[in-house]
């Protein structure tokens, strides 16, 4: 018997299933539904860039009850083999979707029943803030229901550590392994009711938004007498950007806030929305729709709020800006700050990734300023941070990645979506005084440190087979890497996975020294570059692509052909 079918038959037959579930598989092997049932149980989630995500239903490679339940279980069993680890707890968050409170209380029962302290939010909570609470608990890790900016079909578990970042080496590998060993049926769980009792459940509430608000007010980089004067729209898309947000713009002197009432209401179904997601145009529909003449800046979150997401008013018009562009303005502006009040640590250091714009490495030469850069996934950024300033090699001053991603200081270990939205608010405001907006700026940057065009093309491959597709695409660009695109030649190629560069003929230098990844790197002529790159939490492949030139058009004029060669170098 095919192993897929030997462990949904366990589905089928084991009373530890619920009724409806077991009557669901068994209904898929009756009818022979071979496909289906090779989709759900021919493989198990594990833990990608952004932890273990997917699409919820029923089976061992879909988010639901039971593996939630086996991931909790797999961590509490490697919480229980660090010494006196198990005396700090565990921080549990959710979001807004579907199931998110029922599975966070599902991770609570089997954690105490291991014995382990719970701080489990009342009620929806900010990746953010789950982070900060895990550094301010003193927690040995933190669990965050999740699936970020993805569909509404979708849901996720994020795992952090003590430091309150998520789980790197050798901490995810460790959990995996103890997942692995984790029999559906020999989970133990523990009331929420009785683990209260038993002093083992702590609920998070106002407290913990007041504490946060605290340490984050201080990375303010704004003047609240300007802040009066920018009249902004605000939306969480039906997610948890709605606890802090708004509060903090207050507290921040901001008076001309406008929410929108529709999309402030918690929806899994996110039903005002074509995506929940501040790196889509379209998720701006809403809020384009109710802005008035007075409007100037439009801020949206994702659904755990560790995104943002801008549209400003310039001359007139709405522009939407990329992740890149959004990082640019906020890096520039923050560095610019701290060096006019004296604040500049002279071995500061800002961490970025393979795939995010070249100007930052620009403009922090400008202010001297050491950037490193990382696989893709804030988790890197938030490792590399620890690992600098523990070796002495520096102090962490600000992080960013293209997908809408920033942090600065050290109130959580993921990017914050909360804080980034109050500093994206603020730098508004001080151009507006300056009588400018956020794209004069950007100009302004442009002419000094060159004309940049930062792109991103999403190919979604869903199920087994897109799987197979996304790796047969990957292994022709590594095993017959083209020579030229768009009529610039590559000078060079880098292959993130085996660590070579150059079609393999050598190995990657010191300063490449990252972790294993299937990423492809083109570097072409010009200062040109593309990346390509199989995403770790959705079903689809990244195609990034990084231009760099002294004429706006020009620059411009290279993409189309670039892509063009390189869609048709994979369609052939």
């Amino acid at each position: 018997m095919k192993e897929y079918m030997s462990i949904a038959q366990q589905w089928a037959n084991d009373p530890w299933f619920a009724p409806e579930v077991q009557e669901e598989v068994q209904t898929w092997i009756e009818e022979e539904q071979e496909s289906e049932l090779e989709e759900r149980f021919g493989s198990s989630l594990e833990f990608g860039t952004g932890g273990m995500r997917g699409v919820m239903g029923t089976g061992t490679n879909r988010v639901n009850l039971y593996t939630i339940r086996q991931a909790t279980e797999g961590l509490a069993r490697y919480i229980e083999k660090k010494a006196n680890s198990s005396t700090g707890g565990v921080v549990i968050g959710y979001d807004c979707r579907i199931h998110s409170d029922e599975f966070a209380k599902a991770c609570a029962e089997v954690l105490t029943a291991h014995q382990i302290r719970v701080y489990l939010f009342d009620r929806l909570a900010p990746t953010p803030l789950v982070s900060f609470e895990i550094i301010r608990k003193k927690a040995i890790a933190g669990i965050m229901i999740t699936a970020s900016h993805n569909p509404p079909e979708y849901n996720g578990y994020k795992v952090y550590w003590s430091h309150g970042g998520q789980v790197v080496p050798p901490e995810d590998q460790g959990i995996i392994h103890e997942v692995k060993n984790v029999d559906f049926s020999m989970i133990p769980r523990k009331t929420l009711a009785n683990a209260e009792k038993d002093g083992l459940l702590v609920w998070l509430g106002q407290e913990s938004n007041q504490a946060y608000y605290k340490v984050v007010e201080r990375l303010s980089i704004g003047n609240q007498k300007h802040n009066a004067n920018l009249s902004l729209i605000y939306t969480p898309l039906h997610g948890t950007g709605q606890r802090l947000v708004p509060e903090l713009l207050k507290r921040r002197g901001f008076s001309a806030v406008k929410e929108l009432p529709e999309q402030a209401i918690p929806d899994g179904n996110f039903s005002t929305v074509p995506s929940p997601n501040p790196e889509d145009a379209n998720a701006f529909a809403m809020a384009l729709s109710q802005a008035s003449a007075q409007d100037e800046l439009i801020l949206a979150n994702d659904p755990d709020a560790d995104r943002v997401g801008a549209m400003i008013k310039h001359q007139g018009e709405w522009n939407w800006l990329t992740g890149n562009q959004l990082g640019i303005l906020l890096l520039e502006h923050y560095l610019s700050t701290l060096q006019e009040a004296n604040q500049l640590h002279k071995h500061g250091l800002i961490i970025t990734t393979i795939v995010t714009s070249p100007m930052v490495s620009r403009i922090a030469s400008k202010y001297g300023i050491k950037v490193i850069q990382t696989l893709t996934g804030f988790k890197w950024i938030w490792a590399k941070a620890r690992a600098e300033e523990a070796h002495r090699r520096g102090v962490f001053l600000f992080g960013m990645e293209e997908s809408h991603g920033y942090l600065a200081g050290y109130h959580a270990g993921d990017k914050d979506g909360v804080w980034a939205a109050m500093a994206f608010a603020e730098l508004v405001a001080f151009l507006k005084a300056q009588e400018k907006s956020p794209i004069d700026r950007l100009h302004e940057l442009y002419r000094v440190y060159g004309y940049h065009v930062d792109d991103l093309e999403n190919q979604v491959y869903p199920g087994l087979s897109g799987m197979e597709t996304m790796n047969q695409m990957m292994n022709k660009l590594r095993d017959h890497s083209p020579t030229s695109l768009g009529g610039l030649s590559v000078t060079k190629t880098i292959d993130y996975l085996w660590k070579t560069e150059n079609n393999h003929k050598e190995q990657l230098s010191s300063d490449n020294a990252l972790p294993s990844s299937n990423v492809l790197q083109f570097e072409l002529e010009d200062r040109a570059r593309v990346t390509v790159r199989p995403s770790g939490t959705e079903p689809k492949i990244k195609f990034y692509f990084n231009l760099f030139g002294t004429d706006q058009e020009e620059t411009q004029s290279l993409l189309a052909p670039i892509k063009e060669d390189l869609f048709l170098f994979l369609a052939q």
